[in-house]
């Protein structure tokens, strides 16, 4: 639904990882030439060597208390020199993103300066990095390939880190209240920004036995993260994507977020002018967003692996108008089931339940130049095994929808859907049940969409079976309903109104068949639709509904 991210997972494992590095290669350096007539020195040598004299380090107010083993610095700044990257640059040698990096305050503590001193191992409590703003200034990728974040870690950037040390520990990093923000080098747009910004990287160890230790994520055995607001513009700015009250555990594998909203930045009538065919405008709201058991072991190696995920109090709202001209993109293979075996990144999701919550599409008609909307209140959904990994697929090649709600507030409404998973032909059922409704209590769907008005009657109920593939759609649809009476209409431009159609009404009213059951004889609809390759699955699905309730009713 909402368009790709401009970011890929791997650069977010890199990131965090290079800010980690960073933290802790400037916190325990500074304690560990904790002379002052030296820091300025050994410290500056340290980071304009390791960074090929790319970095400048600055810092002011630095105190330190041997006793007690603390240290502490103000407005420490890392900021990349523009002259440098240029000569790299050159020499195809330069990095392909650049950190600019402002620590308003840095305090160490617990330093066990003996171990330092005697076996070359830096031990600290705990390195708190305060109100840091962080700008992160991404270029293109070099890399045809994206390794996973255990490869990345299974090279040599330890020992780089660890230079002439055996080993550095610490009980914990802390950063609190930062402001992070991803830039794109070249054009300059923002690729991501979060504010609120607090990670707790707890039993950090870097050595040459821990880095194997498959247990670890950025060198430490426990993360947590919280964000206030994290921020990511789409693609050609169409939706701004925002995440309200984020929060990770790595020990319980639980991700909670308070808000997730993908709004559009164009209003209806906007978003019709901006694009030259017909396009969903998608306006989504998740009250909460709860992920159960997340695999950290997963997440090492560019995988989603989780039991469950829940989305309360959501709302889904699609607009789109058919006045303007539809597409010719080939969507034969684009059923659901199919795109996710397409996704570049491993899946596998026990369940998706959705409760509580309300979709709506909105399509505006060009001959009544009016819209309709159908609406499906208090959904509850549960779609189970949501995966593309093959061995999981073998295991079970079903992935299975379940739908409830109460159709315009007003009709019970389920559906069940079983999607074929690595299946060419896109072959899935469909089995859907419609309850007890005035046919009147249809006329803010109908009169606008197809230019219709139900004068009286009641539907009784709906039961439908398909069965369908790529390209074609089958079944049947049992339709009870009695003493039906329907209208057509037009619309009157000057007056902004609708009014009937005399002859075609009067037509209308003899062709139609007033109930069913009729005269003791059930008519049922037997469907035979051949799909239109450029429409979606939801296309598919209603219009050979259609045909089979044209069939039944004229």
């Amino acid at each position: 639904m909402a368009e790709k991210r401009a970011f890929h997972r791997s650069r977010l494992f890199y990131i965090f990882s290079g800010i980690l590095l960073i933290i802790l290669t400037v916190g325990f350096f500074i304690w560990r030439n904790y002379k002052y007539h030296l820091v300025n020195r050994k410290l500056d040598n340290l980071v304009t060597g390791k960074s090929k004299g790319l970095y400048q380090l600055s810092y002011q107010h630095l105190v330190i208390d041997e006793a007690l083993g603390n240290i502490s610095a103000e407005e420490v700044e890392l900021i990349p020199d523009s002259l440098i990257y240029l000569q790299l640059s050159e020499q195809k040698t330069a990095p392909e993103s650049l950190f600019y990096i402002r620590i308003p305050k840095m305090i160490i503590s617990g330093v066990k300066t003996p171990r330092a001193l005697l076996n070359k191992e830096i031990s600290a409590h705990i390195i708190r990095i305060q109100n840091a703003e962080i700008e992160i200034r991404m270029g293109k990728s070099r890399s045809e390939k994206q390794l996973d974040f255990k490869t990345i870690l299974a090279s040599e950037q330890y020992r780089q880190l660890l230079g002439k040390l055996s080993s550095i520990t610490a009980d914990s990093v802390v950063l609190e209240n930062a402001r992070l923000t991803l830039v794109d080098r070249e054009s300059k747009n923002i690729r991501c920004r979060a504010g609120g910004l607090s990670i707790r990287f707890a039993g950090i160890a870097i050595d040459s036995v821990t880095r194997n230790d498959s247990s670890r994520m950025l060198f430490s055995n426990d993360q947590a993260l919280h964000c206030n607001q994290l921020e990511i513009p789409t693609k050609n700015k169409v939706y701004d994507f925002r995440i309200s009250g984020l929060d990770y555990n790595s020990q319980t594998g639980q991700l909670h977020t308070e808000l997730i909203r993908l709004i559009p930045s164009q209003s209806e009538t906007a978003f019709v002018i901006a694009n030259k065919f017909s396009k969903d405008r998608y306006n989504i709201s998740i009250g909460h967003l709860d992920v159960i058991h997340l695999n950290r072991q997963a997440l090492l190696h560019r995988e989603i692996v989780a039991d469950s995920v829940i989305l309360s109090n959501a709302s889904i709202r699609i607009f789109r108008d058919k006045s303007v001209p539809h597409d010719s993109v080939d969507r034969t293979h684009n059923y659901p089931q199919e795109a996710i075996m397409r996704l570049s990144l491993p899946v596998y999701i026990k369940k998706i339940i959705i409760r509580d919550s309300y979709i709506e599409y909105k399509e505006k008609n060009d001959k009544s130049d009016s819209s309709g909307k159908v609406s499906f209140f208090h959904v509850y959904a549960s779609v189970k095994n949501v995966t593309n990994i093959q061995d999981s697929v073998r295991k079970e090649n079903q992935m299975r929808l379940h739908f409830e709600s109460s159709f315009l507030n007003a009709a019970s409404f389920t559906a069940d859907i079983n999607m074929r998973l690595n299946d060419r032909m896109g072959n899935f059922q469909l089995d859907a049940k419609l309850g007890e409704i005035n046919a009147v209590l249809l006329n803010p769907l109908v009169k606008p969409m197809a230019l219709a008005e139900m004068e009286k009657g009641k539907i009784t109920g709906l039961q439908y079976h398909m069965d369908a593939t790529n390209t074609h759609a089958r079944g049947k649809l049992f339709l009870k309903y009695e003493d039906l009476k329907i209208k057509l209409l037009k619309k009157d431009d000057d007056k902004n109104k609708y009014k009937t159609k005399f002859f075609p009404t009067l037509a209308a009213g003899v062709l139609l068949k007033g109930s069913n059951p009729q005269n003791d004889k059930m008519r049922v609809g037997k469907i035979d639709y051949p799909r239109d390759i450029h429409r979606s699955i939801f296309n598919l699905m209603w219009k050979s509904l259609f045909s089979g309730i044209k069939q039944v009713a004229l």
